[in-house]
């Protein structure tokens, strides 16, 4: 489907294309293949939509007189599979979107509702590029910060020592969801810089603050992914090392119970001999070697209590 951009919004059929008048494109990859020659289009860029292969890293090429770049979006509410796989093609007054993958069918409701905010009195091919990257970013900072409580809900319960079992699998899987965010906005980082760069002069010197404004935001969103990386690090190795500390304290205890014992299995086994000791004919010699055993308690453990062992 196209549409033409002036004072209105204006589908259109192919053949009422005009190069000089600002155009919309929203075609899929059959679409494609049989548009792409009509637009001087390289077959090589077909080629690339039409490849399965699931990679992260998308960007912005340039050809003679177009833009050319695959984006790959991912979930933004779970953010841990890819979601979308989107081609664009940019030519002098024409924004060309090919739907490759759209699993829950929003490019095209999206990419409305980002029109639906636009002056069309001023609209401009730089604007419309810029609307449409921007729905890549919504609600992106409220993820992270959801993703920040997460993480700091992790540290209060290693502070309070009361982690759950699985938490090394929910803190792997945040550091998984963070890189695979932090790819991403690199991704986006890759085609804003290309677009400003505007190497072909396709785009208005004084409007492509558009592109440095998204450039901007998805910087400070990529600089905050590194920021919750390295809380997510700490907070591990926080893991850690209470895990140690709690591993030293149980082995602390054990070797203060062997070491108050040791004395104790010591006179059992003297006591324990077949042979006559003087104490054997003594009344109080079971009583006496009882209120021996309970003082060598008593000395080991105020002992450690003075060293703080205990």
């Amino acid at each position: 489907m196209f549409y033409q951009l002036q004072d209105s919004l204006r589908p259109i059929d192919l053949k009422d294309y005009n190069p000089s008048v600002l155009t919309l494109g929203i075609i899929n990859l059959k679409e494609l293949s049989e548009l792409y020659s009509s637009f001087g289009f390289a077959e090589a860029t077909v080629l690339e939509c039409q490849d399965v292969t699931r990679k992260l890293h998308g960007g912005m090429g340039i050809y003679d007189d177009y833009h050319f770049g695959i984006i790959r979006a991912i979930d933004t509410k779970y953010f841990i599979h890819l979601e979308d796989r989107i081609g664009i093609y940019i030519k002098e007054n024409l924004f060309l979107i090919v739907i490759i993958e759209d699993q829950d069918n929003s490019i095209h409701k999206d990419l409305m509702d980002s029109l639906s905010q636009i002056n069309f009195t001023k609209i401009s091919l730089e604007r419309l590029i810029y609307g449409f990257l921007e729905r890549f970013l919504t609600n992106n900072f409220i993820i992270l910060e959801e993703i920040e409580d997460s993480i700091s809900s992790f540290e209060d319960s290693i502070d309070e020592n009361r982690f759950p079992k699985d938490f090394y699998h929910q803190i792997t899987k945040t550091r998984k969801r963070l890189l695979l965010l932090g790819n991403y906005y690199e991704q986006l980082i890759s085609i804003g810089d290309e677009l400003m760069d505007n190497s072909i002069g396709l785009f208005e010197e004084d409007k492509l603050r558009y592109f440095k404004l998204f450039t901007d935001r998805v910087t400070r969103l990529s600089n905050n992914v590194r920021k919750l990386e390295d809380y997510s690090i700490h907070v591990r190795d926080s893991y850690h090392s209470q895990m140690d500390y709690n591993l030293n304290s149980i082995m602390k205890l054990f070797t203060v119970v062997t070491t108050i014992f040791l004395p104790l299995t010591l006179i059992v086994g003297w006591y324990g001999m077949n042979f006559n000791m003087p104490e054997f004919g003594w009344k109080y010699g079971y009583l006496g070697v009882i209120i021996l055993s309970v003082s060598v308690i008593i000395i080991c453990i105020l002992y450690f209590k003075k060293k703080k062992f205990l």
